[in-house]
């Protein structure tokens, strides 16, 4: 197997951002064998490494976030301008992970339990793909990490959705599950009787 076929069948895997286990098991290799080409693809201009063990054949930022930690999809600001929501590009990434909080290659990884690892879709890219938030649980990450969403949104998104979603904070302890509810809650009251469960 040549570098052009290798390059090749890493493509049509559909995938564009490989750990070395990755590109072991794609390949049918050893791992030793797997660093070997990594390596090579890199030196070609075939590929680069967004962070070490890993390489991609893409530069597109969307598909290296959502594929570069695992399992995380891209949300709030990012999600909304993915969506096409918004206008204004984004300084940097953001994504949700049940993983670790980390900032890598301009990309922001926030962690939540696995309760709250929820609302997002795979979406077609480039010949890959992307994981992002549903826009409503693109605002829901927003409140939970701090930020203000803006409030034009809330006739972009359906409130009994948001509604429906706030049912998985609902009940956790921790300060930020319970400013989502407050927030759900108080949107809720402003359009309606929605129930979201206590918490």
């Amino acid at each position: 197997m040549n570098l052009y076929e290798i390059r090749e069948r890493l493509l049509s895997s559909g995938k564009a951002v490989f750990n070395m286990a990755q590109l072991s098991n794609i390949l049918g290799i050893p791992r030793n064998h797997a660093k070997v080409y990594a390596s090579r693809l890199v030196e070609r201009g075939w590929a680069w490494r967004p962070m070490r063990g890993v390489i991609a054949l893409t530069r597109d930022e969307f598909i290296v976030a959502t594929q570069l930690i695992e399992p995380s999809y891209i949300s709030m600001h990012s999600a909304l301008y993915l969506l096409g929501l918004v206008d204004q590009v984004p300084s940097r990434i953001e994504c949700v992970t049940t993983r670790y909080s980390i900032e890598v290659s301009g990309i922001r990884y926030r962690r939540v339990v696995p309760r709250l690892f929820f609302g997002y879709r795979r979406v077609d890219r480039a010949g890959s793909y992307v994981f992002v938030a549903l826009p409503e649980k693109a605002l829901l990450d927003m409140i939970y990490f701090g930020y203000s969403p803006p409030g034009w949104m809330l006739s972009e998104v359906s409130v009994p959705t948001l509604g429906g979603m706030a049912r998985r904070y609902s009940g956790l302890r921790g300060y930020r599950a319970k400013r989502v509810v407050r927030w759900v809650r108080s949107i809720a009251h402003q359009r309606g009787n929605l129930k979201i469960g206590e918490g």
